[in-house]
């Protein structure tokens, strides 16, 4: 073959190799898109995931009830949300919502809010309906639980009423603490069942907290009425002293009108009331005048110191054993108490029977009498100063007795000695007339 005719067969040869290397490369460079210009690899995102994510998105915007109308469209990870909603803030929530999930990269925010009042009305009625559906499903449950209250009311109110038995030699006030906490027992019960019936259990738990707290509290606030009221529920138990009974508390004395929860209500003899409080009466000494009915009076007499000391005793003994209403047994006595520098203190005693003459009225006599007696036998009571009686022989003595009133042992019999009533009486309307429980016996 000629070197012409070879020539072009070469060139065929060599433009054949040019052109498949040509496509080998161009085979090996990577495509570019004409519409983003954007260079794809073999690792781009798969439509697959989009659809996933897409579609959990959606599904989950259909489980809450204002996101019903937000359509959801996601594009390499991209989300774009459209649609609209009742309120403003849902947008950014449903927003929010997409944001939270782990695949999405951005969030394109395209809902709105309704502008027609009818769209914006029509959920707030649906939900007020569903409200009253419910509250009247519900009703029976409260009627049940409203029924239990009403039941344990009265209960509580029924076993307040109880009277204290008479067999039981119980005192009014412990009565009546027995019984609120019995009243605070049924309460309790009615109260856990009324919960129970409402589905609100679990705030027993919480009230109880709260009432230990608050008990706690109250303690430290109200100590003082605490500490009245647990000395009344003492004296109550104890009885130290009972309705119209004369007795001297905390340098008070007077007729006992009643015992509260919180005091002690005397009513003086000069006709006044006068409120001790329990916790002062229960740590005071307390004399009761009127437990034992039989009382001893005495009052002292100065006589001059040269008298007859025994003739002296004898002579006011006698005045009080022949007074109405001084006891015969025990007998009145008589008692030296002091030797001063111009007298000597005799002291007179004297027992009186509280229910058959008034103690007051009995002392006060024996003291006049007694006077008019020494009088009588020339016994001189000289004055607390220094005197001199200058007299003639043939005038009458200084001592003698003067007018012409009765003998001693006269009018030792016809004096006044009557129990005077005012005051219990007094005691007894007010007991009538006031509105104060009185945990007294009577």
């Amino acid at each position: 073959m000629s070197f012409v005719t070879r020539a072009p067969l070469a060139l065929v040869v060599v433009l054949g190799v040019l052109f498949s290397g040509a496509n080998s490369v161009q085979s090996q460079v990577p495509s570019v898109s004409s519409e983003t210009g954007a260079v794809v690899a073999d690792t781009l995102r798969p439509d697959s995931a989009d659809a996933a994510l897409e579609a959990r998105l959606q599904s989950i915007y259909r489980q809450v009830e204002a996101f019903q109308d937000i359509q959801v469209r996601v594009q390499q990870g991209v989300v774009h949300l459209q649609g609209r909603v009742v309120q403003p803030q849902q947008a950014d929530q449903a927003a929010e919502l997409a944001r939270s999930l782990d695949d999405v990269i951005y969030v394109a925010n395209d809902v709105s809010a309704e502008t027609d009042l009818a769209d914006r009305v029509t959920p707030a009625v649906s939900r007020l309906q569903g409200y009253g559906t419910a509250a009247v499903e519900f009703l029976p449950v409260v009627l049940l639980a409203l029924l239990v209250v009403l039941i344990t009311l009265g209960a509580a109110r029924w076993i307040g009423g109880w009277g204290v038995p008479k067999r039981l030699h119980v005192s009014p006030m412990v009565w009546g603490l027995l019984l609120r906490v019995v009243q605070i027992g049924v309460a309790l019960v009615g109260l856990v069942v009324t919960f129970d019936l409402l589905g609100v259990t679990s705030l027993v738990g919480a009230l109880l907290g709260t009432a230990g707290v608050a008990g706690l509290a109250i303690g430290f606030a109200f100590q003082d009425i605490i500490e009245n009221y647990l000395a009344g529920v003492l004296l109550s138990l104890r009885q130290p002293f009972r309705v119209n009974d004369v007795v001297s508390i905390a340098e008070q004395e007077g007729r006992v009108v009643r015992l509260t929860a919180r005091e002690v209500v005397l009513l003086t003899f000069d006709g006044n009331h006068v409120r001790l409080p329990n916790a002062t009466v229960f740590k005071s000494v307390i004399t009761n005048y009127t437990l034992n009915t039989q009382r001893l009076f005495y009052f002292d007499v100065g006589v001059g110191s040269e008298e007859d000391l025994t003739e002296v005793q004898q002579v006011g003994v006698d005045t009080l054993d022949a007074m109405k209403g001084v006891l015969a047994e025990p007998p009145p006595f008589a008692r030296v108490r002091e030797l001063g520098d111009s007298s000597v203190t005799v002291r007179l005693h004297g027992w009186v029977d509280q229910e058959e003459a008034d103690f007051h009225k009995v002392q006060s006599e024996a003291i006049r009498l007694v006077k008019q007696a020494f009088e009588e036998h020339d016994v001189e009571m000289p004055e607390p100063t220094y005197r001199l009686q200058l007299y003639q022989a043939g005038d009458a003595p200084p001592h003698a007795p003067k007018g012409s009133a009765s003998p001693v042992a006269e009018q030792a019999q016809q004096i006044d000695v009557v129990r005077d009533n005012r005051l219990e009486r007094k005691v007894e309307e007010e007991l009538r007339t006031s509105d104060e429980p009185n945990l007294l016996s009577q």
